[in-house]
């Protein structure tokens, strides 16, 4: 735990909440992006029986740190304190951010599907909307003649959305931009939050802010969420973007590796259906991508970025070995590139081609090395556990098959080492019962474990084995009602 959260915790543990107060005010004055010291701040306040301000101050903790799952605590706990107060004018200053414009910027060609649905979600969360089509032959553009707010430039398309992305910037009058795609649109309780965001960043002077808002991909079996794109910045810090593809933002000094950019997660909310499957079947877009990808391997080779997205796009075709290659290329640079934060995820989009080869030991061997860089990484610790079961169940396929087997090797055997006889009489009907157990058929092995008591009432293992059984039965019924 942070120490300057510690010290509020501990204070809060103590019930101190008045003096937990005065820290954690103290502490969202000098780190006001800080989700985490808003939210020990309304806590105690909370305890204090302020829970209108203790809601304010939560909502704000989430808005910083979206990706935070206190907040169903926070808000039963709530339910138990008051919320009439008058909110103090020192609490509404310091909730208050520097008023900031905003530019929406698209880079967008043939999108008559969407494109009239985004429009309608950003255009009153912005100051201005800019546009760059590269080429639309359908009613795109007829439908932005609607919007005299939207500007509308054309450029030629040259293999590069990195030069289109730029192109935008510099027709962006405002202090920030935010980006997103025609097939996006703002969730509709957002349109305040983009200016918010951007005024409560605005005055940070050491890191270049880079705010990455929460997609919601529609894909085949439901949604998505993931915090992964940077789409909300400064436009005065000298950010571009890089990469004919798969473009990034880069500085001038450090191109994309860059280690004065700060990324962070924040809570607004853009939906995306450009995953679907039947909209993804009407753009050919693999080809095209996998194509400029190589290209951007040839002008940059020894950027791991590109090998990695290389990598990532070729898994959307056949040709899983040169996925593999691909990615392997990415680590091998990666790794003397300390800015480079995918070779983890390479490790597990390896470790998925080794598994759908049924490669099993090379597939938990990508696993292992992504836990070798983040201990806590839940996919690599839910796959290996998911392959553990796999190999558990197979185990016990084959030592059913051994016990029985070792029963019936009985009429057959005839070597010179005479067998264990209790393997005939009752241990291999035991074993029987405990891998059926384990395989959750409980009535089969009761069947066993009462035939066998029947003839052998001395063994008294079998007592203790149905009442096991018996009451596991027992607690499935009551789970049930």
């Amino acid at each position: 735990m942070d120490p300057r959260h510690k010290h509020i915790t501990d204070l809060l543990l103590n019930h101190s909440y008045h003096s937990a107060e005065l820290a954690a005010k103290k502490h969202v004055q000098e780190f006001p992006i800080d989700g985490q010291g808003w939210l020990l701040f309304g806590e105690a306040l909370m305890n204090q029986g302020k829970g209108k301000t203790a809601q304010l101050l939560f909502d704000r903790a989430l808005f910083l740190d979206p990706k935070g799952k206190w907040m169903q605590f926070m808000q039963s706990e709530l339910q138990k304190y008051p919320r009439d107060e008058i909110v103090s004018e020192d609490i509404e200053n310091l909730l208050s951010v520097p008023k900031v414009t905003v530019s929406a910027a698209l880079i967008i060609k043939d999108e008559e599907r969407s494109i009239e649905r985004c429009i309608e979600s950003i255009i009153d969360a912005v100051d201005e909307i800019i546009v760059i089509d590269s080429g639309s032959t359908d009613l795109t553009l007829t439908i932005l003649q609607k919007y005299p707010q939207v500007q509308v430039h054309l450029l030629k398309w040259n293999d590069s959305f990195a030069e289109l992305r730029n192109e935008a910037l510099r027709h962006v009058t405002s202090d920030w931009v935010f980006w997103l795609d025609a097939d996006e649109w703002l969730h509709e309780d957002d349109r305040g939050l983009i200016r918010l965001a951007a005024g409560i960043y605005s005055s940070m002077n050491t890191y270049i802010p880079a705010l990455q808002p929460c997609l919601i991909n529609y894909v085949k079996d439901g949604h998505v969420t993931e915090y992964s794109v940077p789409r909300l910045f400064q436009t005065n810090k000298g950010i571009y973007y890089s990469g004919r593809i798969h473009e990034q933002i880069a500085t001038e000094t450090e191109g994309i590796f860059t280690s004065n950019v700060l990324h962070k997660p924040i809570g607004i909310r853009l939906h995306h259906d450009g995953y679907k499957p039947e909209i993804t079947a009407n753009k050919n877009k693999i080809n095209r991508n996998i194509n400029l990808l190589k290209m951007m391997t040839k002008e940059d080779p020894t950027n791991p970025g590109w090998w990695y997205f290389l990598g990532r796009e070729t898994l959307n075709t056949e040709d899983k070995q040169s996925s593999l290659s691909y990615f392997a290329k990415a680590i091998e640079l990666g790794e003397s590139n300390r800015y480079f934060g995918r070779i983890a995820e390479i490790h597990m989009l390896m470790g998925k081609i080794y598994r759908s080869q049924n490669k099993l030991e090379l597939a938990e061997n990508c696993y292992s090395k992504a836990l070798a860089l983040h201990p806590d990484y839940p996919d690599a610790h839910f796959l290996l556990a998911s392959m553990a079961v796999s190999k558990a169940q197979k185990l016990l396929e084959g030592a059913y098959k051994h016990v029985n087997e070792a029963a019936n090797g009985f009429h057959t055997y005839r070597g010179t080492v005479s067998p264990d006889q209790s393997i005939h009489l009752w241990r291999a009907e035991l074993l029987r019962s405990d891998i059926l157990v384990l395989n959750g058929h409980f009535s089969e092995a009761v069947s066993i474990l009462q035939t066998l008591q029947a003839e052998i009432p001395s063994l008294d293992i079998i007592d203790s084995k149905l009442k096991f059984i018996e009451q596991q039965v027992q607690q499935l019924l009551k789970n049930r009602a």
